[in-house]
């Protein structure tokens, strides 16, 4: 049996991929893909130290990423399904945004050639905090679901015992909300 440290990588990834790419949900597609693009070049981080990058702004990145896995398998156990869970990006990738704006000059310039890869790892992890933090904030107004959730419980993918999973999803709560 694999390392609780993999296995639950392995977990995570699973389980929301198998979720998020249920048929009948355009937001489940879009979240499936930015979760991709979120997600992958992060975890091969580490090859571009192969090439000049900075270790530590590389090493932070790839553990923020391996940490936020960890939350939300965390998160799961306690409120799966709910716009919550990007609490495991704000807690893992909001300091690590804090340090990359307060040093951005000198670690882009220490990124070389590369700076336009740590460019697109600074974008994404704004794009990405920007978002949980908007998910947070409609959490805590008592909208716990997203969109892709409520589509999968209305075409009988998941089953949440909930009055608010049952709340319509327009098509200005798909792209907002």
């Amino acid at each position: 049996m694999a390392h609780p440290i993999f296995s639950r990588f392995a977990e995570v990834v699973h389980d929301h991929r198998e979720i998020l790419n249920y048929p009948g949900s355009p937001t489940g597609r879009l979240t499936s893909l930015w979760a991709k693009i979120m997600v992958f070049p992060q975890m091969i981080a580490l090859i571009f130290i192969l090439f000049g990058a900075p270790v530590w702004p590389v090493i932070l990145i790839f553990v923020a990423r391996f940490a936020a896995m960890h939350v939300v398998w965390l998160l799961d156990r306690y409120m799966p399904y709910t716009r919550a869970l990007g609490l495991c990006h704000l807690v893992t990738f909001g300091p690590l945004f804090v340090y990359f704006t307060l040093n951005f000059h000198e670690i882009h310039t220490d990124w070389g050639a590369l700076g336009p890869v740590f460019i697109f790892y600074y974008a994404v992890i704004a794009a990405c905090l920007y978002m949980d933090l908007r998910d947070l904030i409609l959490h805590m107004k008592g909208q716990p679901f997203p969109a892709y959730m409520r589509d999968h419980h209305r075409n009988g993918h998941i089953k949440i015992d909930d009055p608010r999973i049952e709340e319509p999803v327009t098509m200005f709560k798909r792209l907002f909300w």
